[in-house]
């Protein structure tokens, strides 16, 4: 059993509340605010390691929903033992659970991605950030705003394409990136969102009307919203103001590049920072130097902490999740609370895995990251286990 004590928690009230946490296993087992008795869970006479964490404040572990690779592996080119790698890095930094997230291939390479997935999450260990599912962007999108994505492997979706994602990855979320405007788009929306699978909107160059049938259609979420979309015009809303005005989540790449952090604070002011998701974006070349890199077959440099192809197309960021929390605290002006949730809580409920991640209570499990007076990950709990 372990106990954090004397820290601040942050409740799923939104505040940060005096008290200790008890875990057993990989479980929070217990509870104990400032003035309380002690945990009905701990035995008289049982050892505990008692943390002292002196006013630290403890939030709950970060879900990166959107993440291509770091530390030099791209998930849509790495063996299952380079994704257990992965895992741990993500670890390192506060992330306890993620999407693998693919880019556009060829829709037999894009099985074999899955593939090697499915077998590092059957490999995992709790000493790193838990693979909750996959994240397929891509190739089910529009060329005309294909991002750093290959045009010559865009295509349209057939229902039994996500059927042999769902047979391959078993009890693993499907998350899919579609653009409703192309040839069977919102149908396949419709199929994936009713037999178990989530949509995200995105690489699209939909209308406003069209946006909405996608909302209407199933999808939950738009994907690094501003970025590979029909922007927002007063007379044309477009894919943006389509996003704004629906019930749908949006992700947000707070990196203070894909999108000016004014920008991130009209976004959250709109929809409510409950329907923001911070996620990462983040290419193979996070965590490393500035260089030349590849990353789907197109050559990336890195250079001033940003990613970009030769034509200067941004080709994802290099950031981990916790630098999004930080960015959006100390330059868009959120309140820590807010950003945190906005990179635990409501990526679970997009995955519908809010039951037992994303937030500090009893019965979930026990993902924790204790922070320093910097906003940078001090300790880290995966599943019960400290791992830094």
């Amino acid at each position: 059993m372990i106990i954090l004590k004397n820290g601040l928690y942050l409740s799923p009230e939104g505040e940060f509340v005096e008290g200790d946490i008890c875990i057993e296993n990989d479980t929070i087992k217990c509870i104990t605010n400032k003035g309380e008795s002690i945990c009905c869970h701990q035995k008289e006479g049982e050892e505990s390691q008692i943390l002292d964490l002196k006013g630290k404040r403890v939030i709950p572990g970060l879900v990166d929903i959107h993440t291509h690779g770091a530390i030099g592996f791209d998930v849509s080119a790495s063996s299952p033992e380079q994704i257990c790698e992965l895992t741990k890095y993500y670890a390192r930094n506060g992330v306890t659970s993620f999407l693998p997230t693919t880019i556009t291939t060829a829709k037999e390479q894009v099985k074999e991605i899955l593939k090697n997935i499915r077998q590092a999450k059957d490999m995992e260990e709790s000493h790193g950030a838990s693979i909750e599912g996959v994240h397929i962007e891509g190739p089910f999108i529009n060329s005309k705003r294909k991002g750093a994505h290959d045009p010559n492997l865009i295509t349209t979706p057939e229902p039994s394409d996500f059927d042999d994602y769902r047979q391959i990855l078993g009890d693993l979320k499907v998350h899919i990136t579609v653009a409703p405007e192309i040839e069977g788009g919102l149908e396949f929306i419709k199929y994936v969102s009713h037999n178990g699978g989530t949509v995200g909107i995105g690489h699209t160059d939909g209308d406003y009307e069209m946006t909405l049938e996608g909302v209407k259609a199933g999808a939950s979420i738009f994907t690094h919203l501003f970025n590979a979309m029909r922007g927002l015009h007063h007379r044309e809303p477009g894919t943006v103001g389509g996003a704004l005005v629906s019930h749908a989540f949006v992700e947000i790449i707070a990196d203070g590049i894909h999108i000016h952090p004014a920008i991130v604070k009209m976004v959250i002011k709109a929809k409510g920072y409950n329907k923001v998701v911070l996620v990462t974006d983040s290419m193979h070349a996070a965590g490393l130097e500035s260089g030349e890199y590849d990353f789907g077959g197109f050559k990336i440099y890195i250079r001033d902490g940003v990613a970009k192809q030769e034509d200067g197309t941004i080709a994802g960021s290099i950031i981990s999740l916790m630098d999004g929390v930080r960015n959006v605290v100390k330059r868009a002006g959120i309140s820590l609370e807010q950003a945190v949730a906005m990179a635990s809580i409501n990526p679970a409920r997009v995955l519908g895995l809010d039951d037992k991640i994303g937030s500090i209570e009893v019965g979930k499990r026990a993902d924790l990251v204790v922070l320093d007076e910097h906003i940078q990950a001090h300790m880290v709990f995966c599943r019960g286990k400290r791992i830094r």
